[in-house]
């Protein structure tokens, strides 16, 4: 019964928000817009079924704030960069909205891990310090994404190419390129942003202390390392005012790195939430494959408990949160104000009112097929044009400018 996960579906003041119950969806990849990075309306009726699940937030998949210095990640990422994008925007905005359930755009900057094929000729991506990462782009290993898709032709394993350190000029005008973002997600009515310090994107390039040797006010320190973010983070509030939700996402291990950890373990971890202390912030979100493993092996206090009693921000917890008791853990056992629910949410749109029913159920074993095609609400896009993506195979290739 309900009354067995009290505090998940308890009420929560996030900034100005007031949000029914505990319960986020996750920023999830789908890689479903069009070539232009425009939203389609098969976004929004994805997102729309989510809100009308239960979930108390949406925060969206990760899109690319502007066209410059090799900000896009993917390919049919959406972006928010133009007005068409925004008026894309605007209609999952809207249609998330009439069902009572605020959303946050959630923008981030590729960095040395953003698709080759996104950049322009004779474009080298920037990153925290010079080097390459030794990953290769996400889904490009798989036939059974290929088939999902609907595409032909070869499906090469894409790797990235050569990165090089941005300059502090460029750390800055990256930082207006996020402001610039936040401000047309305003535009297309968002109720705030995240912005994505995770996963082995840009600014985890810079907080993660194995990739940033930098010897200038960017590296060196804990309090350098997340220097540049907080430039981003300050840039977007005075952009957007004091009303909107400003999120910073966090993690120690990425798209190329998949059982990384922060060296340091849980005292840089304390450092880093004590540096974010004063961050024009109103939550910091942990995201992880499982939030109660700290891959410190001098502690076990889980990293989102740590960086929330150091920083004093809210903590939306990310990572293992499968089922209502899941959720009911995290938050009681103080590691989380709010739980984001990733995975389940893409077969299973009703999650939170199956949990909250109380009754035993059986759960679909995720799959990708359920990322591509997903279950919609149908009342904000029927029928649904479902594309079959451009996608060069040759990753050799560049964009013309």
């Amino acid at each position: 019964m309900a009354e067995n996960f009290k505090a998940t579906f308890s009420s929560f003041q996030l900034g100005r928000l007031t949000l029914k119950n505990r319960i986020v969806m996750a920023p999830l990849t789908r890689q479903s817009a069009e070539d232009d990075g425009t939203p389609t309306d098969e976004m929004a009726a994805y997102y729309a079924r989510r809100a009308r699940g239960g979930v108390g937030l949406i925060i969206s998949e990760g899109t690319y704030e502007n066209d410059e210095l090799g900000c896009k990640a993917y390919l049919s990422q959406p972006g928010c960069a133009n007005d068409k994008h925004v008026a894309g925007w605007k209609k999952t905005v809207d249609a998330v909205h009439e069902l009572g359930v605020p959303i946050i755009l959630q923008l981030m900057h590729g960095g040395r891990v953003s698709d080759p094929r996104c950049l322009f000729e004779g474009e080298q991506p920037v990153t925290a310090s010079d080097g390459q990462s030794p990953g290769w782009v996400l889904y490009t290993d798989s036939d059974d994404e290929k088939h999902d898709r609907g595409l032909s032709g070869d499906w090469p394993k894409v790797t990235f190419p050569p990165a090089r350190a941005a300059t502090e000029a460029e750390i800055e005008r990256i930082a207006e390129g996020v402001a610039e973002g936040a401000v047309r997600a305003m535009e297309a009515g968002f109720d705030g942003v995240e912005i994505h310090g995770a996963n082995g994107y840009l600014y985890y390039q810079f907080i993660d202390a194995k990739q940033n040797k930098r010897t200038d006010q960017y590296g060196g320190s804990p309090e350098n390392n997340v220097r540049a973010v907080k430039l981003a983070c300050q840039k977007v509030r005075d952009a957007i005012g004091p009303d909107k939700i400003i999120i910073l996402r966090l993690s120690q291990d990425g798209v190329d790195d998949f059982t990384g950890a922060w060296e340091g373990g849980v005292e840089y971890a304390r450092a880093i939430g004590e540096a974010l202390a004063d961050a024009p912030i109103d939550a910091l979100h942990w995201a992880s494959f499982d939030w109660t493993d700290n891959r410190d092996p001098n502690s076990d206090t889980p990293m989102p408990q740590v960086l929330k009693e150091a920083s004093g921000l809210p903590m939306i917890t990310n990572g293992g949160i499968s089922e209502g008791k899941h959720a009911e853990h995290a938050i009681t056992a103080g590691a989380a104000d709010l739980c984001a629910v990733g995975r389940p949410l893409f077969a299973h749109p009703d999650w939170p009112y199956i949990v909250r029913a109380g009754e035993p159920y059986r759960w679909t074993t995720f799959d990708r097929k359920y990322v591509v095609k997903p279950s919609y609400d149908y009342g904000c896009g029927y029928p649904l044009d479902l594309k079959v993506p451009d996608w060069d195979p040759d990753f050799s290739k560049r964009r013309a400018k």
